[in-house]
């Protein structure tokens, strides 16, 4: 995790690799947008919306009327269908069928009606659903991408829930410190976040790093890792599961 004072599209060069080519998944800020028309990223990035960020406007707007609720409905079985695909443990060119097959109709069904609402201004552009609909709308090629790549998901809510913890936190600590105390939070929540990843209590994790660090040179800070300590961890406990028992005359 990295942390910066802002969301500004500079932002993401220090993130991002310069030499970076393929997907990246995210709502609707136009940061990222003006982020990959940069000279030399040009053509190499291609930028695939979140269904969730979309759909979230829509449920924020259905209590103005059955246009957002239809909406609404409509997502919902778009979901069904990834769900169907994941309990069937399809692979990415299965999924890929599927979508096109089965969620590529009921999209096309979405965007009519977003055009034909649009076109007939019954909805105020700051209503509610004015706003949901314009989102989608302008999201449009981004949010359908998935359905042409099988590996991607329909949103980035894997990613969004693993950095609620922050988020939530960003709001609770927000007059607490400076600055420069936000990259130093973001190294705990990544020590944190890989923790978890990797099945290992955090706590635990964090108390024997703290010991071994001052005797940590640059060869052995490596071994220092979650994933390089939960893998020691494996190992010791396999080591004593296979000791054989004392003999006892």
């Amino acid at each position: 995790m990295e942390w910066h004072t802002s969301r500004g599209a500079a932002c993401l060069e220090s993130i991002v690799p310069r030499d970076y080519t393929g997907i990246i998944q995210c709502d609707g800020y136009s940061g990222y947008t003006s982020f990959i028309k940069s000279d030399w990223r040009r053509d190499l990035i291609v930028l695939i919306g979140c269904m969730a960020h979309a759909r979230r406007k829509f449920f924020e707007a259905k209590a103005e009327g059955a246009d957002a609720q239809w909406v609404l409905a409509q997502i919902q079985h778009l979901y069904v269908i990834e769900a169907r695909a994941r309990e069937a443990r399809a692979g990415p060119i299965e999924i890929r069928q599927i979508r096109q097959q089965q969620s590529q109709v009921i999209l096309e069904q979405i965007k009519a009606r977003l055009d034909e609402l649009e076109s007939s201004h019954k909805h105020r552009p700051k209503s509610l659903t004015g706003m949901a609909i314009s989102y989608a709308l302008n999201q449009w090629e981004k949010l359908t991408m998935y359905v042409r790549d099988g590996r991607v998901q329909i949103d980035n809510n894997l990613i969004e829930n693993a950095i609620r913890p922050s988020a939530i936190g960003k709001k609770n600590w927000l007059f607490m410190g400076d600055a420069s105390t936000g990259q130093r939070a973001a190294t705990f929540y990544t020590l944190i976040g890989n923790s978890q990843k990797e099945g290992i209590n955090a706590e635990a994790y964090l108390t024997d790093i703290f010991k071994r660090l001052p005797s940590a040179t640059t060869e052995t800070v490596k071994h220092l890792t979650p994933k390089a300590w939960a893998a020691e961890k494996c190992a010791e406990k396999h080591a004593t599961s296979t000791q054989p028992a004392p003999v006892t005359a």
